[in-house]
């Protein structure tokens, strides 16, 4: 299975994740769902973004049901329409590793050996909300990058404004979540 782009928002857990990913709803490809920012956390998971593109979507991570790997695979599987269009996964992931799941960064690197994925985004929230750790990559992801020209690990800022906190503001956040999932 070929996923075109996989954008994982990684974060504490309670660590904003479902608020910044919900700023997606703003732009244009998804804001007819919901009429922008959904206040609920009960959404669906699969989009038909448009006839040649599907996204599946989860706000609250695997780490956080206390699912595990095997669930990833199964929901990123069952998470598109048709072979045929472009495969879009957004997704969260919990920064340290839980008794079911490895941790966020480690879940991102596993991905790449059991799919064939395109172009892959791992974004973490920084600074974190209990303000122990700077953003940094690790040494092991820094040596998965380093012959994956298609790999980006990028910092977004935790306390920007996103419409959970200033409902009339677009989240400066959203539109880099979406270029990154629909526009590159």
């Amino acid at each position: 299975m070929t996923i075109d782009t996989l954008v994982m928002l990684i974060a504490d857990q309670n660590g904003g994740k479902s608020n910044q990913m919900r700023t997606i709803f703003e732009e244009p490809e998804l804001w007819h769902e919901y009429n922008g920012y959904p206040q609920s956390n009960n959404i669906k998971r699969k989009y038909y973004v448009h006839p040649e593109m599907d996204l599946y979507m989860r706000l609250s991570s695997w780490h956080e049901r206390g699912k595990s790997y095997p669930d990833v695979k199964n929901d990123i599987v069952n998470g598109i329409s048709s072979p045929r269009h472009r495969y879009k996964v957004f997704v969260p992931a919990q920064v340290t590793a839980t008794a079911n799941l490895m941790s966020g960064e480690d879940l991102f690197i596993q991905l790449f050996s059991d799919f064939s994925i395109r172009r892959g985004f791992a974004v973490w929230l920084s600074p974190d909300r209990s303000s122990r750790h700077p953003f940094a990559i690790s040494v092991k992801m820094k040596a998965f990058m380093a012959n994956r020209r298609y790999v980006t690990a990028l910092s977004i800022d935790s306390l920007a404004a996103h419409p959970s906190a200033a409902p009339a503001q677009n989240s400066v956040n959203s539109r880099l979540l979406a270029d990154m999932l629909f526009r590159l």
